[in-house]
């Protein structure tokens, strides 16, 4: 953590998990189950929470939530740090499974050390991941074939860019053992017009914030 890892140790650490990140389908396709996570935050409290669905309805199978004070702060390009030890406790039993996907509420490889938090979670429990954002953190769009991407310095293309009429984009990016093909067909799976995220992702927000609301 932050608090007791300096900026060098904690980059360090993410640049060498960077190096385990499976960026290619080792997943049962379709999935059994996609799971979605989101944190809210109030009164120096983090409340975490992990929706799991069927991924053939979008039915809600379960509804996990954790509770704790507030360690790490925000620092970009380091949320894991923060968020993590939340999601492994919410996800811990999907340990080494390849019948659920984890959406999260951040990036995956679109970060500027491929080590986004869907990353990190995912090699962390190798569990099959995607991250989801609502904001650029790192690199540059670029068209190919009538899809936009985000193009690292590399010319990695680490996320394929959402776009839906009345929805501002969504920068969609491998976790691990998801290749960026897959992603975006499960993350477009999962989308209703109800919400401009995911429906895993916005009702982890959801139940989150009611729970928070509580504190």
């Amino acid at each position: 953590m932050l608090s007791i890892l300096n900026f060098k140790r904690a980059k360090t650490v993410q640049e060498e998990l960077a190096k385990h990140v499976i960026l290619k389908d080792d997943i049962t396709y379709p999935p059994k189950f996609i799971a979605g996570l989101d944190i809210s935050y109030k009164s120096g409290k983090a409340v975490a929470c992990c929706v799991i669905l069927d991924y053939k309805t979008l039915n809600v199978v379960e509804v996990r939530l954790v509770k704790e004070n507030i360690v790490v702060p925000y620092v970009p390009t380091f949320l894991a740090y923060r968020e993590l030890p939340y999601y492994v406790y919410l996800c811990y039993d999907f340990k080494n499974r390849n019948d659920v996907v984890v959406l999260v509420d951040g990036h995956g490889l679109a970060h500027p050390r491929k080590m986004g938090i869907a990353c990190h979670l995912g090699v962390t429990l190798n569990i099959p991941t995607i991250g989801v954002a609502k904001k650029i953190l790192t690199g540059k769009i670029v068209s190919i074939k009538s899809k936009k991407y985000l193009q690292l310095k590399d010319g990695t293309l680490a996320a394929v860019i959402v776009e839906r009429r009345a929805y501002s984009p969504l920068y969609v990016s491998p976790g691990h053992r998801v290749s960026l093909e897959t992603a975006e067909k499960i993350v477009l799976k999962t989308l209703t017009n109800e919400y401009r995220l995911p429906k895993p992702i916005q009702l982890a927000h959801n139940f989150s914030k009611m729970e928070s609301r509580r504190l």
